[in-house]
């Protein structure tokens, strides 16, 4: 394959392969060709791609995902279109996340002669769209890095905060008994008594504070189940809750305020691993990439990515294109749009890691 001429030529070859989540090969093997195209030194990391350019000093992680979303109804063209028309493309991954994926490899080319204060690593991960694999993959491989920056559609605008995920399950036991005698049998319809305690809960709760960028955190209930026939009264009965919280609150904080509100369920955490982020507004990283993007001031985002995987790591979340036109039919990016997130790109790099080798220094 001949090196792409332009980042639109590049984005077309992306998008033109089917990328749905667990179904990374053709696109990995894409984007590897791609990269050989380039020159950019790389390796497999189960079904994801890690590129290296320089060596030694601070570690600046690049990251960013090529699976998508299905590809669902109201397409009004091909999904997997590679053909730019007025300065627009149409297919699916296009803006979450390939234009993020293309801007970065174009600005790791650009970047190969160029001498850094350290190391660039680009992961483009699988599996971001479902359980987070690929990113989990490349951080047991290569361990956390010194910085990170998360390619999501952000219209370019800086995210310095990320809400976190924590999955919650309240569950009641009874004694069950035949339907047609419940009236003499001993029983303990776990339906009735969760719902008689569910009853008491607000639509939402809401954790006390507000985080000046992510707002309140909540816990909504989301899932009820009890039961399996109708002639059985039940013996459980669950709850899931779906929290989504802003630092620094965890999934423990739900666990143990829920067992307050539910004192006859068993309250616990199905998952806590996505957890919320926050760099601090003056850290390098954050003022270095303002620079880059030519903003004023970074901002939050309660949209979930792989930049949940990088604790202890200062992390910024930035890409082209727009968070609103994600998992939508005829999913669009602009050429402008993906011609500046190489440009930003491009310019973090250098200066994100001569201002943390300054800062050691």
């Amino acid at each position: 394959m001949n090196a792409p001429s332009t980042p639109q030529e590049l984005l077309s070859h992306l998008v033109e392969v089917p990328s749905p989540s667990g179904e990374e090969q053709a696109v990995f093997e894409r984007t590897s060709a791609l990269c050989d195209s380039f020159g950019l030194a790389h390796e497999r990391i189960g079904d994801s791609l890690l590129v290296r350019v320089g060596g030694g000093g601070t570690r600046i992680l690049l990251n960013s995902h090529y699976d998508t979303v299905p590809i669902g109804q109201g397409w009004e063209g091909d999904p997997y279109n590679s053909t730019w028309k007025d300065g627009r493309l149409v297919a699916r991954g296009a803006n979450d996340a390939k234009a993020s994926v293309a801007a970065m490899l174009w600005a790791a080319s650009r970047l190969i002669d160029t001498p850094l204060a350290g190391e660039l690593l680009v992961a483009i991960t699988a599996r971001e769209e479902t359980n987070n694999a690929g990113m989990g993959d490349v951080l047991e491989a290569i361990g956390m890095p010194d910085l990170a920056v998360t390619g999501e559609p952000t219209g370019l605008e800086v995210v310095r905060s990320q809400s976190g995920l924590a999955i919650l399950v309240a569950e009641w036991s009874g004694k069950s008994c035949h339907a047609a005698h419940v009236a003499r049998v001993e029983n303990v319809n776990a339906l009735h008594v969760a719902c008689s305690e569910i009853a008491q809960l607000p639509a939402s709760l809401r954790l006390p504070d507000e985080h000046p960028l992510l707002g309140i955190s909540t816990i909504a209930p989301t899932v009820l189940r009890s039961g399996e026939r109708h002639n059985t009264i039940p013996d459980e009965a669950s709850l899931v809750f779906d929290a989504r919280l802003a630092p620094p609150y965890t999934g423990e904080d739900c666990r143990e305020l829920l067992s307050s509100l539910l004192p006859s369920a068993s309250i616990r955490c199905r998952s806590d691993r996505l957890r919320a982020r926050d760099t601090a507004a003056d850290h390098a990283l954050v003022q270095c990439g303002l620079r880059a993007a030519g903003k004023e001031q970074a901002i939050g985002s309660r949209t979930l990515s792989d930049m949940a995987l990088l604790a202890g790591v200062p992390a910024i979340k930035c890409g082209p294109g727009e968070t609103a036109r994600s998992h939508t039919a005829n999913e669009w990016v602009t050429e402008d749009e993906l011609l500046a997130g190489c440009a930003f790109y491009e310019k973090l790099v250098p200066a994100a890691l001569a201002a943390c080798e300054s800062v050691k220094a």
